[in-house]
């Protein structure tokens, strides 16, 4: 067994909440990637016969359909895999593209620190950091038509500038350094230095921030999709399965409960591998 994984392994033994998270997140990456295939029934087909069917165990209950029907006759299990789909991968993505924007900015910001450049990149920032972001959000998907892709550009938007910040800062800081100023001695361009010598250093001051902005990315498209401005049926995504249940909510409130659970539990695994990381990337923590 090599060393690294002796040290995965160690850092997983150590680590409970974090492990748990894990295999949390993983499970909800199996389902979204294998949802087509595992879902028990087609999350579109309508039975009238069935509808408003209780989870399995409550009275009431048709076979087959284990967390029961929403008020069309929709499988609810297969509405929710499908729904895990949508939302992670909007979420994923999203904070992918958050960090690459981020990572853009804040590097070109840091070398050219000070300058003309640096100064408008930073007060480009200021303004998206300043704007209220769920308020740009109803604007701008209110004014283009919902899709997964203007949702993905929507979210993004909410977390690049505190990325571009800390990268900026850590820039600044590094680019003082020997190794910085060898690499130059030596001929290497600005992009080298800014790809292969600073932008490497700064995972840990990405990695504890990433499973905590997934799960507000989460949180977000849940609720813009249940306030009907994010993912449109047929779409299928966690928000727009719980407003589908909102005006049952008095009888018939498993369709919002259970994708509500759901959000809860991801995002509750994501906090504790964030948190967790947090601890294990920043020595005071854990004084």
């Amino acid at each position: 067994m090599s060393e690294r994984i002796k040290k995965v392994l160690s850092f997983l033994r150590k680590n409970p909440s974090f492990t748990i998270g894990l295999i949390i997140i993983l499970i909800t990456l199996f389902i979204a990637i294998f949802a087509d295939s595992i879902v028990p029934f087609d999350p579109a087909a309508s039975s009238p016969k069935d509808r408003l069917a209780p989870p399995f165990w409550s009275s009431g209950a048709k076979p087959g359909h284990i967390l029961g029907t929403d008020y069309i006759g929709r499988d609810l299990v297969s509405r929710v895999f499908m729904g895990i789909r949508t939302s992670v991968f909007i979420s994923f993505l999203s904070v992918g593209t958050a960090i690459i924007i981020g990572m853009t900015v804040g590097l070109i910001s840091g070398l050219s620190h000070p300058g003309p450049i640096d100064s408008i990149l930073m007060r480009i920032t200021d303004i998206q950091m300043g704007f209220p972001f769920i308020v740009l959000a109803i604007i701008i998907l209110t004014l283009v038509e919902p899709t997964v892709t203007s949702c993905i550009v929507v979210l993004s938007l909410a977390s690049w500038p505190a990325y571009a910040r800390v990268l900026r800062s850590n820039v600044m800081l590094e680019k003082e350094m020997d190794y910085i100023a060898a690499a130059k001695a030596m001929g290497a361009s600005s992009t080298r230095i800014a790809i292969k010598y600073l932008g490497r250093n700064f995972l840990p001051s990405i990695l504890p921030v990433m499973p905590m902005d997934i799960a507000g990315a989460i949180i977000t498209e849940s609720l813009l999709s249940f306030m009907s401005i994010g993912i449109q049926p047929p779409n299928i995504s966690l928000g727009n399965i719980m407003a589908d249940g909102r005006n049952y909510i008095s009888t018939s409130w498993w369709i919002t409960a259970i994708p509500g659970v759901v959000v809860m539990i991801i995002v509750l695994a994501l906090n504790l591998m964030g948190d967790t990381l947090q601890k294990y990337f920043d020595p005071k923590l854990n004084k």
